[in-house]
């Protein structure tokens, strides 16, 4: 009964649903990822090339993102998310078809790098908006903060299980499992009784409806100047398909798992965060947002330092902690100061610049690291974020409280 009154979110029935099935989904994903992501670099041993497959998997949200979040507001956010489901099962097991039969190439994976990411882009704001939809406003802090925990377990989990299961199973496989990982969230959607109310407008051109959920954006500091640090520590410091495999093989040399142990510890530092933040009964404020994200920066101009294994899991593990800081906060905030009628498409704007970030700052680090190796990399990345963030996204007044 406590844990109900720290986490309002779960005395809500179809967000407990939602979040138990969302966990086994989750440990699906981080299966194929974590596979994903060593498959292409012992497959090209490159730098540049990581972080295209981090750039193609990015790049829809530049393309698609702003029109989802217009096309999410009006239609049922529900049978959104059960269809983005049916999408990712179908990308999961057509991969998985093409290693098993001995058909994967390197431009395979970055077409499905490709359709998975324009099913993000469909799949990240939808849900973002439903979240209201199914807990109610006052218990979304709290919702936000649990989802969050749930991504970090399940990366602490998913790719240390990835390390261990591909010594003795074939990449094909991890893509299968993945696939059956996301029939009970699929089922679930299907029998959730919660339904968007959409409300019926005059029919206007989708480019001026999009340009009035930018100007809400634009109006309103609170949202744009986190939109702007969100661009930033995603595009730069969330990068750890990026420069992950390339920090344990290059400067740790513990291969695959010392990837995995990073994204362990990534994700307790993560866990740990979320739950705070689920659990804090304090105000928010810009201020505290943005030393987060400065903090973010700090941290991984040290990691550059760090050549041993315990002391990098450690420093890993305070990065997870204050990227999940910043980045439940500033979602947090950013809907809360949404008008509703501009939910799907400030959310849908949110994940264009969130994801939309990533290929630059992939294609960024990568190319970075291959020109001065991965530690100099490393820290001429963290310094350039800390300074992205002074210059575009300090707040312009004192603490404001936001919740």
């Amino acid at each position: 009964m406590h844990l109900l009154s720290v986490f309002p979110a779960l005395q809500v029935k179809n967000y407990r649903i939602f979040w138990t099935t969302q966990w086994i989904a989750l440990i699906g994903f981080w299966l194929q990822l974590t596979a994903q992501q060593w498959l292409v670099y012992t497959m090209t041993d490159s730098a540049l090339l990581l972080g295209l497959l981090s750039a193609c998997q990015f790049a829809p949200s530049l393309l698609f993102t702003l029109f989802t979040g217009l096309w999410i507001d009006k239609h049922n956010k529900r049978k959104i998310l059960m269809g983005t489901q049916l999408f990712y099962l179908l990308q999961a097991s057509l991969l998985g078809l093409l290693l098993w039969t001995g058909h994967e190439t390197y431009l395979w994976i970055l077409f499905f790098a490709f359709f998975v990411g324009t099913i993000d882009s469909f799949d990240m704001p939808a849900r973002m908006a439903f979240m209201p939809e199914l807990v109610g406003k006052k218990a979304l802090h709290s919702a936000i903060s649990l989802n969050s925990a749930n991504f970090n377990i399940t990366r602490m989990v998913g790719p240390l299980l990835a390390a261990f299961l591909l010594k003795y199973l074939s990449y094909s496989t991890i893509f299968f499992l993945n696939a059956l990982s996301l029939v009970p969230i699929i089922i679930a959607y299907s029998r959730m009784d919660v339904n968007s109310v959409i409300e019926k407008t005059e029919k206007r051109h989708p480019l001026l409806e999009i340009r009035e959920g930018l100007k809400q954006a634009k109006n309103n500091p609170v949202i744009y100047k986190n939109l702007i640090a969100a661009a930033i520590v995603s595009g730069l410091i969330l990068n750890l398909g990026t420069y992950g495999p390339l920090f344990a093989d290059r400067v740790l040399h513990e291969g695959i798992d010392g990837f995995g142990s990073i994204l362990f510890a990534a994700g307790a530092g993560s866990m740990v965060s979320g739950l705070l933040a689920g659990a804090s009964t304090r105000h928010l404020s810009n201020t505290m947002i943005f030393r987060a994200a400065v903090l973010c920066g700090v941290l991984l101009m040290a990691v550059s330092h760090v050549h041993y294994f315990i002391p990098a899991l450690l420093l890993f593990a305070l990065l997870g902690f204050f990227i999940i800081a910043f980045i439940v906060n500033c979602n947090t905030v950013i809907q809360m100061a949404s008008p509703k009628e501009f939910l799907g498409r400030i959310m849908g704007l949110y994940t264009f610049v969130f994801l939309g970030s990533a290929p630059f700052g992939s294609l960024l680090v990568s190319f970075i690291i291959e020109q001065v190796g991965t530690s100099l990399g490393l820290l001429l990345v963290g310094a350039l974020a800390i300074g992205l963030l002074v210059i575009f996204a300090r707040p312009e007044s004192e603490p404001q409280s936001l919740s």
